[in-house]
């Protein structure tokens, strides 16, 4: 799920969804659907950082289950997708059911998504030595011309 979401990287106007679709056997037809369900995850992650609400996000995703069943796996019920947009979805929900999803982050500078291993679940940077230190360097700058 996080790789999907990382087939774009807006900071570099970047796009990789087409290799994407490429590796998980899709045509190039599946791209519209492709993208507005990578986005729809990405809209529900900035929500988990930021909250709020992204009703979009979440209708899209919705229309995006219907490629996803419930089956019995050693006993237990698992998600399962058909297709390869079918997979992603079942994986977000599995970890939206099973507590993981808070921790599926997108970086509050780059908009990559991470996964926040902090302690505390207060991750907002998918890297310090990246984002974090641009972003903290930009406050002081800030701090620092203010008082000059």
């Amino acid at each position: 799920m996080q790789l999907f979401v990382n087939t774009a990287d807006h900071e570099n106007h970047r796009e990789w969804l087409p290799d994407w679709l490429a590796e998980h056997g899709l045509e190039q037809g599946d791209f519209d659907r492709a993208r507005r369900l990578r986005e729809a995850f990405r809209a529900l992650l900035r929500v988990n950082n930021q909250g709020g609400a992204a009703p979009e996000a979440e209708a899209e995703v919705t229309r995006a289950a219907v490629d996803v069943r419930i089956e019995l796996r050693d006993g237990a019920p698992a998600l399962v997708g058909d297709g390869s947009l079918g997979e992603v979805t079942a994986v977000a929900l599995t970890a939206m059911l099973d507590g993981t999803w808070p921790r599926l982050k997108v970086c509050r500078n780059c908009e990559w998504a991470f996964y926040d291993t902090s302690k505390n679940r207060s991750g907002s940077w998918c890297s310090m030595r990246l984002c974090g230190n641009r972003l903290k360097t930009k406050a002081y700058r800030r701090r620092h011309s203010e008082q000059v």
